[in-house]
């Protein structure tokens, strides 16, 4: 209530209150907790403990798209049409209505803005509420097929084809353009193992993109060089790691 009296107060605006609300030492508090912590507050009513639980569906790709830099921070404004798989709407309307994705900047947009229809949600929002019906409160999955969207929607691609393309230009050994990578999607450095496992997957998804060309332009749907290919796959298997899908 104080922070909320404060807010007003001061005439600040909604990014310096998410400022103070998230460098607060409250929502910086470890997920780690003891035994007799749990036990004394085992619903985490006085807050002595961060949560930790899957990111929802929008969060993960506003997370994506801000960590590849693609976000577009536009304010206000139409609904967008983010990609989604074809035929969706053709097979739900029986071909009455054909989706169009958004071009240029728009596609981008945060996932606020993405169109909605009252019988179907978009594609990626695989965790979403149903408009059809009144819910008070969302629903926290994980299934299989989170994991198929995740490492085939053609938004998180682009995301971790930008990703690469950065590394690519980055002058600096493999091991640091790692490094880099995972800074950019978990927000601290690599460790020793880590930069052993991404190399040799990196090793390994060269190999194979130099020998199968094909495959290359196959995954990127253009013609790419074998590196793009290989650095795209590393990037979306970064953003793909539980430590990217989870709030710590």
């Amino acid at each position: 209530d104080w922070l909320a009296v404060d807010f007003m107060a001061h005439g600040w605006d909604v990014k310096h209150l998410i400022k103070l609300i998230v460098s607060s030492e409250t929502y910086r508090q470890d997920s780690n907790a003891t035994p007799e912590l749990i036990a004394r507050d085992p619903q985490n009513r006085l807050l002595a403990r961060g949560t930790r639980f899957r990111l929802p569906a929008w969060m993960l790709r506003d997370a994506a798209l801000t960590a590849s830099g693609l976000l577009n921070p536009a304010l206000g404004g139409p609904p967008v049409r983010p990609h989604q798989p074809e035929g969706v709407w053709e097979e739900i309307f029986m071909g009455r209505f054909t989706y169009e994705p958004s071009q240029g900047a728009a596609q981008y947009r945060r996932t606020l803005y993405a169109f909605w229809r009252r019988s179907i949600a978009p594609t990626f929002l695989f965790d979403s509420a149903q408009r059809r019906v009144c819910e008070v409160g969302m629903s926290r999955t994980n299934t299989p097929l989170q994991a198929l969207t995740l490492l085939n929607d053609q938004t998180m691609r682009e995301a971790s084809q930008a990703l690469a393309a950065q590394m690519l230009v980055r002058s600096q050994p493999p091991a640091q353009r790692l490094d880099w990578l995972t800074r950019q999607v978990l927000s601290r450095p690599a460790t020793a193992q880590e930069i052993q496992v991404l190399s040799r997957e990196l090793d390994r998804a060269l190999k194979h993109y130099r020998h199968q060309p094909g495959d290359a332009e196959k995954f990127l749907g253009q013609k790419a060089p074998p590196e793009l290919a290989a650095h795209t796959l590393i990037a979306s298997l970064v953003l793909n790691l539980d430590e990217a899908l989870t709030h710590e």
